[in-house]
């Protein structure tokens, strides 16, 4: 008897069967290393974990702690994690005994044979049931474990995807901050470059008093001031919408606290951040494999080869094992009684062989999407590797523009500081010395422009990369 029921499932279990249809799974890029030609004798270690820590600057940190607990983007990653999570459980529920409580009530009416009602006429009578049902699905194939674990690659994305979002967050407010105190160097500048026009207006107006000047050149440098007033307007506005774009990545929940935070800090940005970012000679091509943005493609990748094993659970019989036990009777006061207690259990077999098409169809979907996330990551790791190869290169060069600026800028403080001995001799005028200052702060407001360009490309290069490179202590 044994030997015969084997037999039955072995036959049962073949001719259940569907042919599965082959998957040809696309190839996976593998980056290659990015080689920098920077010399830098120091060891340098790869963190990802608050970057923003290099500039040991706490107003920084403080923005960026204020962006991080209020950001309207980063609370909807983090309910999309909590949704994830939760359908990992739901994925696990489907494996494992299911018990329902089960009754009905039905009335009938008897003939007067007992058994078939009449057109007319009849006894009515009450049957009803209470109990409990139970049902075990076996997972022979293992379609519960694999849909449970494509959930959790699921979740491991969105949770990468999360990262990825705080990472740009921290990285807007450093660039707006960074932002604000250029704003303020810039303010101070045309600040002063407006005192020394309203100096030479001042002596064009005397000399054309006495002769000695003509009327174009005061209209000239009334222009001129003129030109400042607007940028100094336009210099105002720009540090208002910086502070409005703070408050926005930070939900409008720390306007006051922002405000006051950059009213009080608004020194040299070559003090607080020059030489903070440390651009190693080589980038690992496992810093490109472990951006957030391209290992959240892998993980959906992995989740759908596991999607796409429990579709190919479907190509097989399903058994299951059904019981139920409880009381059935003729009216309710006869129900609940010892000897209306009845149950029942037994196997079921599902043949997959009448549903072929959609199984195979949904089958093929599932692998094209899968090749569809291979693609999606092998784009990511392109663009991740020319992201990365671009940044560091124009970091490069920005740093040597810097230099350049810098030496040029030093040459230019010492012709005026020259300069200002030969007024001191008279050996110049002062409209011509006040002439070269004013040259000379738009020579410095040149060079704050080139920090700024700096700051924000190391900023991008930080971005780029997911992280940063710290000396190794």
């Amino acid at each position: 008897m044994n030997k015969k029921i084997i037999l039955i499932f072995v036959v049962s279990t073949f001719l259940g069967c569907s042919p599965i249809p082959k998957i040809t799974k696309n190839e996976i890029i593998i980056p290659n290393s990015i080689s920098t030609d920077f010399i830098e004798n120091e060891k340098l270690i790869f963190s990802s974990v608050n970057w923003w820590k290099i500039y040991n600057d706490p107003v920084l940190s403080q923005l960026i702690n204020f962006a991080l607990k209020e950001n309207s983007d980063l609370k909807i990653a983090k309910l999309n994690i909590k949704k994830a999570d939760e359908a990992i459980n739901l994925a696990k529920s489907e494996s494992g005994i299911t018990i329902n409580l089960t009754g009905d009530l039905k009335r009938e009416k008897l003939g007067k044979n007992g058994t078939t009602p009449p057109p007319f006429g009849g006894k009515i009578i009450n049957i009803g049931s209470i109990g409990l049902q139970a049902d075990y699905n076996i997972d022979l194939f293992n379609k519960i474990n694999s849909l449970t674990a494509e959930q959790k690659y699921k979740s491991e994305a969105i949770k990468l995807n999360s990262k990825w979002i705080e990472l740009d967050i921290s990285n807007r407010v450093a660039k707006l901050y960074i932002y604000w105190k250029y704003l303020y160097q810039e303010n101070t500048i045309l600040a002063d470059q407006k005192n020394i026009l309203t100096e030479i207006e001042k002596l064009q107006t005397q000399n054309l008093k006495i002769g000695n000047g003509i009327e174009d050149e005061v209209w000239t440098v009334q222009k001129e001031i003129r030109v400042i007033n607007i940028l100094l307007k336009e210099n105002e506005l720009n540090k208002q919408l910086t502070i409005n774009n703070l408050n926005i990545l930070a939900g409008n929940k720390y306007s006051n606290e922002i405000s006051s935070l950059l009213e009080k800090n608004f020194k040299d940005l070559k003090s607080s951040f020059k030489e903070k970012v440390n651009i190693p000679p080589s980038v690992s091509s496992d810093i490109i494999v472990n951006r957030p943005d391209v290992e959240y493609y892998l993980m959906l990748i992995k989740g759908q080869e596991k999607h796409l094993n429990a579709a190919k659970a479907d190509f097989y019989p399903q058994f299951s094992i059904t019981g139920q036990y409880g009381f059935e009777g003729i009216n309710f006061n006869k129900i609940l009684r010892r000897d209306s207690l009845l149950g029942f259990i037994g196997p079921s077999i599902y043949l997959p062989i009448f549903h072929s098409g959609a199984i195979k169809s949904t089958y093929k979907i599932a692998g094209t999407d899968m090749n569809i996330f291979i693609e999606e990551y092998n784009k990511a790791v392109i663009n991740a590797y020319n992201d990365i190869d671009s940044e560091l290169y124009k970091t490069k060069t920005l740093w040597s523009t810097l230099n350049s600026s810098e030496e040029n800028f030093k040459v230019e403080t010492d012709l005026l500081s020259r300069d200002k001995k030969r007024l001191q001799i008279g050996t110049i005028s002062k409209y011509d010395y006040l002439s070269k200052k004013y040259n000379w702060y738009n020579s410095k407001l040149d060079n704050e422009q080139h920090h700024f360009n700096l700051y924000t490309q190391q900023l991008q290069l930080i971005n780029s990369l997911g992280g940063v490179y710290k000396i190794d202590k």
